[in-house]
């Protein structure tokens, strides 16, 4: 009795720890749908991700309805024919014939029920694999993006290199998290996206302008291969051809000839390494080497993929005809007796139920164009609040050079003003005297003669001259002046 009263005490414990448990699941549920609430009235993001929840759920309810009411149709179905059935049982055998006619209806409306959820499970198959290829390629994409930002972070060679290596690995991981992997897909296709995964891409870890320019030098270095093949086979042509008594001489022309095309395009191959190396500055010839074989594999593995895929669509082409050559023989073997009743009728019943698939697939495709509107209208209204945010960056980045420069020109002004005034100092300093010159003093009496003339006049003799006729005591010595 104690063990009894010990266990029932034990479950009435669980229980309401199990209500109390559930008690604060709901008002977590609660407190945590409020929090939600108020954040996405203050950040937008919030409330899209709300919005599209929302839609969700709204799609998930209308969905599972439909097929709630398809799968009670179906029932109810079933249920009639096994109850026709045994009645047909039942019933004595002259009357067999009406029930039969019946039950193969109900057959016939069961088994189109049935194609349509096949095909419309089939068409939501595909659209979903698309969407799931779609988002693969964008993530490989972002990817990509993200191993570029990484590589031009890095400067140094020995950083690319570890930077490579992670963007491989990277990339390998990619696939496996996102489950990617179908083994129902052909060999060919598994070993050309594991090559792909595994060894960087489709530009094999390269940068899309290294690898554009790597095919650029390698298609013109293989039209050159090309050229130097042409002559290589026309020198040996010539050597066999003048061929005459001496065999040793054009054994030993063949035998260089070989050797020169052997070498030449070794030598040739290396150089185009170099010259790659050197047109590129950010690989080494032995990475080019290696980038040439990776690109050849990657041709091969490429050129299989196709093939694979070639032959899968030809495989599922002869299994479509197979599929509706079968069925048009099961349609050949009914009876004869009700063939005419029974084409009307399905005549009938595939109008009645096309027109319903046509006005569910109307319904399925607004909605999906719904849905799409409404994804075209956030991310047009993202792109708006991005640009004008941008705008807004660059405003102010304008407004801010503007200030720079006004503020660069005043201290410009400025310092012009302070050497300009230490100029006019300088110049103060330095005066030089300029004076006009006056025409009107060259008639002007100099201040001599207006002294004469302001002097008093005296008599004064005027001496005109020497008399000519009076002799003169020049040259004259004074002792015979008088004799």
């Amino acid at each position: 009795m104690t063990d009894k009263v010990k266990i029932e005490a034990k479950s009435n414990s669980t229980t309401t720890d199990l209500r109390l448990i559930q008690y604060q699941l709901k008002k977590l549920n609660k407190d945590s749908y409020q929090l939600f609430t108020k954040l996405s009235l203050h950040c937008k993001e919030m409330k899209l991700i709300r919005d599209y929840g929302e839609e969700l759920k709204s799609a998930l309810l209308t969905d599972g309805k439909k097929y709630y009411n398809r799968l009670l149709k179906f029932r109810k179905l079933v249920d009639s024919f096994t109850a026709k059935k045994s009645e047909v049982t039942q019933k004595s055998t002259w009357k067999h014939g009406t029930c039969i006619k019946d039950l193969q209806e109900m057959m016939k409306s069961i088994e189109d029920i049935l194609t349509d959820n096949k095909s419309e499970e089939r068409m939501i198959a595909e659209i979903l694999l698309q969407q799931e290829v779609d988002l693969w390629q964008d993530c490989l994409n972002m990817e990509r993006r993200i191993t570029c930002w990484e590589k031009n972070e890095l400067k140094t060679e020995d950083k690319t290199i570890l930077n490579l290596q992670k963007t491989t690995s990277g990339s390998a991981s990619l696939s496996t998290r996102l489950g990617i992997r179908n083994n129902n897909l052909p060999p060919e296709i598994n070993d050309f996206q594991n090559f792909l995964d595994n060894h960087g891409g489709r530009t094999g870890g390269w940068t899309e302008e290294e690898h554009s320019k790597f095919l650029k030098q390698l298609k013109a270095f293989q039209i050159q291969k090309v050229q130097i093949k042409k002559l290589t086979s026309e020198h040996t042509v010539s050597a066999a051809v003048k061929q005459t008594d001496d065999d040793d001489e054009s054994a030993l022309q063949i035998d260089e000839a070989k050797t020169i095309k052997d070498t030449g395009e070794g030598d040739y191959m290396s150089e185009f390494h170099h010259h790659l190396a050197n047109l590129l500055l950010t690989k080494t010839p032995e990475e080019v080497a290696k980038h040439v074989k990776w690109w050849e594999e990657y041709q091969k593995l490429e050129i299989g993929k196709r093939k694979a895929i070639q032959k899968w669509n030809e495989n599922r082409r002869l299994n479509l005809q197979s599929k509706s050559n079968s069925e048009t023989d099961e349609y050949e073997k009914i009876n004869n007796d009700g063939l005419c009743l029974m084409k009307k009728e399905i005549q009938r019943m595939s109008a009645s139920q096309l027109e319903a698939r046509k006005a569910e697939l109307e319904l399925w495709r607004q909605q999906r164009g719904e849905m799409k509107r409404q994804e075209e209208e956030i991310k047009r209204q993202a792109e708006i609040e991005a640009k004008q945010a941008q705008m807004k960056m660059i405003k102010k980045k304008q407004t801010a050079n503007q200030l720079n420069q006004l503020s660069a020109r005043r201290k410009a002004k400025a310092e012009r003003e302070i050497s300009r005034q230490k100029l006019l100092e300088q110049i103060k300093l330095q005066k030089t005297v300029q004076v006009t010159r006056d025409r009107e003093r060259l008639i002007q009496l100099t201040k001599g003669w207006e002294i004469r003339l302001s002097q008093p006049k005296t008599e004064t003799v005027i001496n005109q001259g020497l008399n000519l006729s009076l002799p003169s005591g020049r040259m004259i010595p004074e002792w015979r002046r008088n004799i």
